[in-house]
């Protein structure tokens, strides 16, 4: 069975970023095949670059997300 060296990136939407062996030059074995280094989220990747899909991502289930308004329970204190 193939296997890929890498670290496969995903965005915060569950999208698939890259593969670490394409960043570092190499070329992945195949997003769809397993990866010896595992699976990590773009938002904690070690390059220190903030990702503009994952921000334009984020502030668009933000500014859609529905409002939210916590139900009031009246409590009665003696």
């Amino acid at each position: 069975m193939a296997i890929c060296e890498g670290c496969l990136v995903l965005h915060r939407d569950g999208k698939i970023a890259y593969c670490s062996e394409e960043v570092d030059g190499g070329s992945c074995a195949g997003y769809g095949l397993p990866h010896l280094a595992g699976i990590m989220s773009c938002r904690v990747s070690p390059r220190k670059v903030r990702c503009r899909h994952c921000e334009e991502n984020l502030q668009m289930r933000m500014v859609m997300a529905p409002v939210f308004v916590p139900e009031y329970t009246p409590v009665l204190v003696n």
